[in-house]
């Protein structure tokens, strides 16, 4: 098959619905000047109205072409327009004009966004695609959001109920928390600047003026902020500074606009906000059905002291995060109408959503390293060019990748013995090396013909049929399909049980062979595990109240010796590791996909809950799974293979 694809047409984007400010529905024409009526005082040219039209099809440096879309909106000084690859692909390429960049400062600002936004990887933040430029233009290709910004939704929605509000605020701290711990200040957050991709979570963009706040540069004195969300201590300027916390205002602004329909300095001149914002004068409509918790937390971040403002772990610790419904997603209804089924969402439920949401926006990752601006960053090698080269390849981008180390912790319970961290770890890590190994060298194998599977041992694997992520407060809560309940607690234990039966299984970690399995029957049932049972206990209500199974096949081996030893959670789904051998992938529509028996046999799993095993050699031979075919097997499979390489080098 060919890697090429012949160039489709563009789908429209409407203007209201693309990661730019909508402000017009023509594309620009090239060179087109407009004459000043007589009498008329001729207005300052905007820095964006020098960006020229690209050409139909603009080629990064390394030859790849992009096809030049609609265009979709306008600031300060760039122009955006919807940009497609060869293969399908669509996004939003903020075009900046050489000619605007004038001089230096000019020029390090644009590369310092290019730098700082290049370096971001985190599901809240607009991807950085690429970034290439011709003898006219500076491209900044990014992810596309189709779904309008916070603005546009509160344009139409005109207020915001405070579930919807509660999930975006996790959604927003949990970038701005990312930001921070990077030594990155944002400077401009703004609803029109936090927009909604396709499945409605939010994305923060527009890093033209974020700036980076580390021992060199423990504060910023420039003025600059769009004036609505401007904090008092850069109204300070030279002579007080600002830091990290002028987000924290910001995400307040934000709130109270959410809440109460607009931002609480609002007013028709910039220097009546300016000193409102200065002296703190802003009110409560007193006809509002805002909580008082709402208000509360609204008066801590919008402290005229930067250093009285919480902190943003401390914001997410605030009663008015668990006094009232917390959805578990937004859809698109939100667009144009309040939800319909929040009024259903029970405490509990709300607990659960609110849990995964934090962890999902990484609320409790480890801190990352620091961005910095290299003088190579700012420095161009090339006559004619504005882009250096450490900022203009596409394919160096895996320069600023994260990867994570494993993260296994050890036990220190009551009923553990102190081991050596080090020595334990190091045996898990080679185990589950060890295992992905073979299975990938199987499948290889599989792959060319040199194994064949034996049918007459095939078997339905184990399936992790019901989770629930809780890992913020407890761990990782499952059910298996042989009807065992298990948790992978936060300090690295599992506990294991059978629904209708009373003894537990206990894995710990080991020194000596990665994993140490112990058995409990009712009476030997040790005290120190009193806690864990009550939270077994909890999650098994909850997963029988409000999960459905994953598969409506309930016939399974009662393996007891099965457990979930790690998993992975990203934009394309969940990926669990049992302690079989087996790999099951759930993704984001509702197919999934086990690889077991070390990478023998394939199970598919439908949306409908129709089940097929299968050797690996039968499917590949097809071309897919017989009775339950998917039609994007090619590409999952493709991925959990890539998934499983990337786990064996991290």
């Amino acid at each position: 098959m060919s890697s090429k694809r012949p160039l489709q047409p563009l789908n429209d984007v409407h203007l209201n619905k693309a990661n730019v400010p909508p402000l017009t529905a023509k594309t620009p024409i090239k060179g087109s000047v407009t004459k000043p009526e007589a009498g008329k005082k001729k207005k300052r040219e905007k820095l964006s109205s020098l960006c020229k039209t690209p050409p139909s099809i603009v080629k990064n440096r390394h030859g790849r072409g992009y096809r030049r879309g609609h265009f979709l909106g306008e600031g300060g000084f760039a122009r955006c327009f919807q940009m497609k690859d060869d293969t399908g692909r669509t996004f939003a390429a903020k075009t900046v004009a050489k000619a605007s960049i004038k001089n230096e400062k000019t020029k390090t600002k644009l590369l310092s966004e290019i730098k700082i936004h290049k370096s971001m990887s985190h599901p809240n933040i607009v991807e950085f695609i690429d970034c290439f430029e011709d003898d006219v233009n500076v491209y900044i290709l990014l992810e596309i959001c189709p779904n309008q910004s916070l603005m546009d939704l509160l344009k139409t929605r005109k207020i915001l109920t405070e579930a919807e509000a509660r999930y975006f605020m996790v959604q927003i701290i949990g970038a701005v928390k990312y930001l921070h711990r990077r030594k990155v200040v944002h400077r401009d957050l703004k609803l029109g600047n936090i927009f909604f991709d396709p499945q409605m979570n939010l994305k923060i963009g527009d890093f033209g003026l974020a700036t980076i706040i580390n021992s060199a540069h423990p504060k910023r004195y420039t003025i600059c902020g769009t004036p609505n969300y401007i904090a008092p201590e850069v109204l300070g300027g030279k002579e007080v500074g600002h830091g990290f916390e002028v987000d924290i205002w910001a995400i307040g602004i934000m709130l109270y606009a959410m809440l109460f329909g607009k931002p609480p300095f609002q007013a028709k001149d910039v220097q009546v906000i300016y000193e409102r914002i200065k002296t703190n004068d802003y009110k409560f409509p007193p006809d509002s059905t805002v909580s008082l918790e709402a208000r509360q937390l609204i008066r801590d971040m919008l402290s005229t002291d930067p250093y009285q403002r919480p902190s943003l772990d401390q914001i997410l610790n605030y009663d008015w995060f668990k006094c009232g419904a917390f959805p578990s997603h937004v859809t698109v209804e939100s667009l144009k109408q309040k939800p319909k089924h929040l009024a259903f969402i029970t405490k509990e439920e709300s607990m659960i959503n609110l849990a995964n949401c934090k962890q999902m926006v990484g609320i409790n990752d480890v801190p990352k390293h620091p961005v910095e601006i290299l003088r190579t960053d700012l420095e161009s090698e090339r006559p004619k060019t504005l882009l250096p080269h450490s900022l203009s390849p596409d394919n160096n981008k895996n320069k600023y990748k994260e990867v994570s180390p494993v993260n296994i912790k050890p036990y220190k319970s009551k009923i553990s013995n102190q081991l050596s961290k080090a020595k334990y770890d190091n045996k898990m890590v080679l185990m589950l090396s060890e295992s992905l190994s073979t299975t990938l060298k199987n499948i290889k194998d599989i792959e060319s013909g040199q194994l064949q599977p034996n049918p007459e041992l095939l078997q339905r694997p184990q399936l992790v049929s019901k989770w629930v992520d809780y890992s913020n407060k407890h761990g990782f809560a499952y059910q298996l399909s042989n009807n065992s309940i298990g948790v992978l607690f936060t300090e690295g234990h599992t506990v294991l049980k059978f629904q209708n039966r009373d003894d537990i299984y206990l894995i710990l970690p080991d020194e000596e062979c990665g994993w140490k399995v112990d058995h409990f029957a009712p009476e030997e049932m040790p005290k120190s595990l009193t806690n864990e049972m009550q939270v077994i206990e909890f999650f098994d209500k909850y997963m029988t109240a409000h999960l459905s199974d994953v598969s409506s096949d309930t016939t399974s081996i009662q393996n007891a010796g099965i457990f979930l030893r790690r998993y992975t959670r990203d934009d394309n789904g969940i990926m669990f590791e049992l302690s079989n051998g087996s790999y099951q992938f759930n993704f984001k529509d509702h197919h999934k996909i086990v690889i077991s028996d070390y990478g023998h046999y394939i199970t598919h799993i439908t949306p409908n809950k129709e089940i097929e095993t299968l050797p690996l050699d039968y499917v590949l031979e097809n071309g897919n799974f017989y009775e339950t075919a998917d039609d994007y097997f090619t590409v999952k499979y493709n991925f959990m293979k890539h998934a499983l390489r990337e786990k064996l080098s991290i």
